[in-house]
């Protein structure tokens, strides 16, 4: 849709102002996940398949997922 008038770019500019704080937060908290990703995806790497550590971090990530969904 094109902007036509000086009425409707603030409209459509206020509509943005209100909305941006809150991707911001959703974009930190993305943020935040991805980083313990990263961290759980480099303890992964040195664990033996099979053990017990191995098993405890195997069900871990959608432990962690589920806590961030049901956060949001």
């Amino acid at each position: 849709v094109a902007i036509v008038s000086l009425e409707q770019h603030q409209r459509y500019k206020d509509d943005f102002n209100a909305e941006y704080e809150e991707y911001r937060n959703l974009h930190s908290q993305i943020d935040k996940i991805i980083k313990k990703f990263r961290q759980f995806q480099e303890q992964w790497k040195s664990l033996t398949p099979g053990s017990k550590a191995h098993q405890v971090k195997k069900d871990k990530p959608m432990k962690t997922v589920l806590h961030h969904s049901s956060v949001w």
